[in-house]
């Protein structure tokens, strides 16, 4: 987990579009600004995202579900386990589910999203 601590900038984005209308976000923009902070308090991670027009925070305890609202105003709930080195948090809403799986490698954190066939990666670097 501790690998993750820290500022995060978004540097590039792979089959981003895709994913995001696959899971109904008909809006994409690609020119926000993505910035994620990840600390510790106690026993909950504070992940704090930030873009150009939102701001929310993702406070959760490892292995236990929470309410995940995303930036457009999803309601989810969302569970993360630490499965080695790997994140993995699985977003469920409605009738759907979503896999996303973040992994720290160097100087760079790579998110990779699932929606059923549909794959795509956000690559950030640490600040």
């Amino acid at each position: 987990m501790d690998a993750f601590i820290g500022t995060w900038k978004i540097i590039k984005k792979v089959n981003l579009d895709e994913y995001l209308k696959a899971i109904g976000i008909d809006e994409v923009s690609n020119d926000v600004k993505l910035t994620e902070t990840v600390s510790k308090e106690g026993d909950y991670v504070v992940w704090k995202i930030m873009n150009s027009h939102h701001a929310r925070d993702m406070n959760f305890i490892l292995d236990k579900v929470f309410y995940d609202g995303t930036l457009q105003g999803r309601q989810c709930f969302s569970t993360i386990n630490l499965n080695g080195n790997q994140l993995v948090q699985v977003r469920k809403w409605g009738r759907n589910e979503s896999t996303i799986i973040r992994e720290v490698k160097g100087n760079n954190m790579i998110m990779t999203l699932k929606f059923g066939d549909v794959e795509a990666q956000r690559i950030y670097e640490k600040v």
